[in-house]
């Protein structure tokens, strides 16, 4: 290893340690600097250095071990996730009760201190079934919430050496160089959302990555429906997906695998349904189009324009049109792709899933990781650039009262859709990785 590696690799470390153990979410200055510090080393790993597969595991699973320590310091959905598993725990379906109807009637073995942690007390949970089971799973030998922070942590981190094998798998079956999995397995975005906040992208992604191995590679399409259906049910978002499949796969496939799936999701979901006031559930989803703002890109546009026209917010109307207007691309794009196969495939859902991120009302930093993930077998690298910027959302928690620097967010998306344009234009030969494809 060349000392200028290594010495990358040790700032990449110790950076994303700090972030995950010294600055809270109001922080803005210090997480600045060690996210700054972070993706300095690791873009010089990625794209000026070509690190062994067994250097980037090795220093993959380090830094995830070492975070398993840190309590969630940068987000406070934590506390939902272990309320939620408490209930559980209870015998109570947590989508079933309000956390404020269920304080106020002071039902017997709720946690006030949760409640009173909560960011969401008014909504009802949206968690799906296996993040649900995860939640129980870490309430159950404590009641301290670090000690169940840390049994997250550890499915977490079990979680990501299958991706990364994943991922590795999918790399070799397209031919392509194993050291790409570093833009995954080392981004600090990825570190950070995923093993020091918590949030469960990382365990969609690892039954998303091993259902398209089992698709595409293995051509096992029940285990395929299998996995797939797990990572919807951890997180809905793989949902955007199922326009390729249903377009692509053709007669005794598509039958198989949309079957296969609707039952998988059945059973799935099964535990959580009875119980569940639908109307009220629905109602807390549609807030997400309606309701919620941070960091949105064409509807902040549309905003603007939408309150000089009316004089105030059209939200309820610009968040599902939009919503809709992005399930319209999708699935055209779905219909016109020319081949059913693997690359074909990821092409599609890097497509589909930034038409859902540039639409939607609300881009959280941890919403980037299935792009970040994708961007290992695809030839653009802006969402990686993008990883970096959207730390700077980060400092609309440092506002006391809360607020959303404007300023802030056309930065962001003035680089982003800036370096898209760049990549288009210059066909992707700036800023690639130092690797090679394989000949077949």
């Amino acid at each position: 290893m060349k000392w200028s590696q290594g010495l990358a690799t040790v700032l990449l470390v110790a950076a994303t340690v700090y972030l995950g153990f010294v600055p809270q979410q109001f922080d803005f200055s210090q997480i600045l600097a060690g996210g700054s510090l972070a993706f300095l080393a690791y873009e010089f790993l990625s794209f000026y250095r070509q690190p062994t597969i067994t250097s980037i595991l090795i220093v993959g699973i380090l830094v995830r071990v070492l975070l398993v320590f840190a309590f969630p310091n940068l987000s406070d959905d934590i506390y939902r996730f272990l309320w939620d598993g408490q209930l559980i725990g209870l015998g109570m379906n947590p989508f079933g009760y309000l956390p404020s109807d269920l304080i106020m009637h002071g039902a017997e073995g709720v946690s006030s201190e949760l409640f009173e942690q909560m960011n969401s007390p008014e909504y009802y949970t949206i968690y799906p079934p296996v993040a649900q089971l995860i939640f129980y799973a870490s309430t159950i030998f404590s009641t301290d919430f670090y000690t169940m922070s840390l049994v997250i942590k550890i499915i977490f981190l079990v979680a990501e050496i299958f991706t990364f094998l994943g991922i590795v798998k999918i790399l070799e079956a397209l031919g392509k160089d194993k050291s790409l999995s570093i833009l995954y397995f080392l981004n600090p975005l990825i570190l950070v959302e995923g093993m020091v906040n918590l949030h469960f992208e990382i365990i969609m992604i690892v039954f998303f990555i091993w259902a398209l191995y089992f698709i595409f590679v293995k051509k096992y399409l029940a285990w395929g429906a299998l996995l797939f259906t797990l990572s919807i049910a951890s997180k809905l978002l793989p949902l955007l997906f199922l326009p390729y499949f249903f377009f692509r796969l053709k007669g005794k496939q598509r039958i198989q695998f949309f079957l296969l799936g609707t039952l998988f999701v059945l059973l799935a979901f099964s535990p959580i349904i009875f119980g569940l006031d639908f109307q009220n559930f629905g109602s807390s989803i549609d807030l997400y189009f309606q309701k919620f703002e941070f960091n949105g890109g064409i509807y902040y546009v549309l905003r603007y324009f939408g309150k000089l026209y009316s004089g105030y917010n059209l939200i309820h109307y610009i968040g599902p049109t939009l919503g809709l207007m992005a399930c319209f691309l999708i699935a055209i794009k779905a219909y016109l792709q020319k081949e059913y196969s693997l690359q074909s495939f990821l092409e599609f859902a890097f497509f589909s899933f930034l038409v859902y991120l540039f639409s939607t009302t609300t881009v959280h930093p941890w919403y980037l990781s299935i792009p970040i993930l994708l961007s290992v077998f695809v030839k653009w690298r802006f969402a990686i650039l993008w990883s970096f910027l959207v730390l700077l959302t980060y400092i609309n928690y440092s506002y006391d009262p809360y607020w959303e620097n404007l300023w802030i967010v056309a930065l962001e998306y003035l680089f982003v859709f800036g370096f898209l344009v760049f990549e288009i234009f210059r066909n992707n030969n700036f800023w690639r990785l130092n690797v090679t494809q394989k000949k077949s």
